[in-house]
């Protein structure tokens, strides 16, 4: 199987949680509609118009995160467009504050960084991916999340990777992992402490960004780590320069 491997990193995230309103909360990592809307902004695809292109059957992702992060909490006002005049343009009246929660890195880290791993059924839309960020040439910014949040990125890999299935076998995984994959038991205690996290994701867009499917629970290790699990299910591995990656498909 093809894979492409890059790093995409910002001073900020932002990764808007589904069901916050008043207060937008935000995820520790993008969620699977945020990746492909990141690689929908590499390949130039006009907004909207690529989730059948990256639907579950056609392609596969995969988030890890690179760094640590912190959420810190910013007030914000936003302009009352309710009664368009000079002067709630120019925010001298009318003005709605809220609060919108980022996530910075924790030094001595500088940067929000994930690695995204992409896999798809058009070969040729895969080498444009990898030419594309091997060219640094993107056809719209890249940021992470919200658009105030530009990012950059970089490649990684691009190559083989080995699909092995899991039966219970225990792997050190670097991605996040879907809750259904571990299996009862998938998570022995380790020495020392470990602290797992766990984020409910929304479902992924359809035509029309009409919801398909069910919101999906996902375990991570909030400091990059990787975590031994045992896995039922598919396992990808890939041999990088840094070493060899196991993860888990979103």
């Amino acid at each position: 199987m093809e894979i492409v491997i890059f790093d995409v990193q910002g001073f900020m995230a932002h990764f808007r949680r589904f069901y916050s309103s008043v207060t937008a909360l935000t995820y520790h990592f993008p969620p699977r509609n945020t990746v492909v809307g990141i690689l929908a902004s590499i390949l130039g695809y006009e907004r909207d118009s690529y989730y059948e292109a990256f639907s579950r059957e056609s392609s596969r992702v995969a988030v890890a995160l690179r760094s640590p992060v912190r959420k810190v909490m910013l007030p914000t006002s936003y302009l009352d467009t309710d009664s368009i005049s000079l002067r709630t343009l120019r925010g001298i009246h009318g003005t709605v504050p809220t609060s919108i929660e980022y996530l910075l890195a924790v030094p001595p880290h500088e940067s929000v960084s994930y690695r995204i791993f992409v896999t798809h059924s058009d070969r040729s839309m895969l080498n444009q991916l990898r030419r594309r960020l091997a060219e640094r040439r993107f056809a719209y910014p890249v940021s992470l999340g919200s658009a105030n949040c530009l990012a950059d990125a970089r490649l990684v890999f691009a190559g083989e990777a080995v699909i092995e299935e899991g039966e219970g076998e225990e792997y050190p995984i670097s991605t996040v992992i879907p809750q259904d994959a571990i299996p009862d038991r998938g998570l022995e205690p380790e020495e020392g402490t470990r602290i797992m996290l766990e984020e409910r994701l929304p479902p992924d867009f359809g035509r029309g960004r009409t919801p398909t499917g069910p919101s999906k629970n996902y375990v991570f290790e909030p400091s990059g780590k990787p975590l031994r699990v045992r896995v039922r299910g598919e396992v990808f591995a890939v041999d990088t320069a840094e070493g060899r990656i196991y993860g888990v498909f979103m």
